[in-house]
């Protein structure tokens, strides 16, 4: 029995992933280059509390709706 997913709909869905993902690292790059600072190097951290943010709290969308846009360390808003 066939499930109904289409070859185009999964390639949407994972462009889609993909386009998270580098937008994610985008915003670092534009973040962090102009202070000279790297992109790797340290990892995300919390603006306010300085705690640094885990991998499962860094998936573009998920970790933002699952938080609610604040910080799992000190509840306050990540974006300034």
């Amino acid at each position: 029995m066939r499930c109904g997913v289409t070859l185009e709909t999964l390639v949407t869905i994972i462009a889609g992933i993909l386009g998270l993902m580098v937008g994610s690292f985008l915003n670092v790059c534009i973040t962090r280059w102009p202070a000279e600072l790297s992109v790797i190097r340290p990892r995300s951290r919390c603006p306010r509390c300085e705690k640094p943010i885990a991998w499962y709290d860094n998936i573009p969308v998920v970790s933002w709706l699952l938080l609610r846009g604040k910080c799992r360390g000190c509840a306050l808003p990540i974006s300034p």
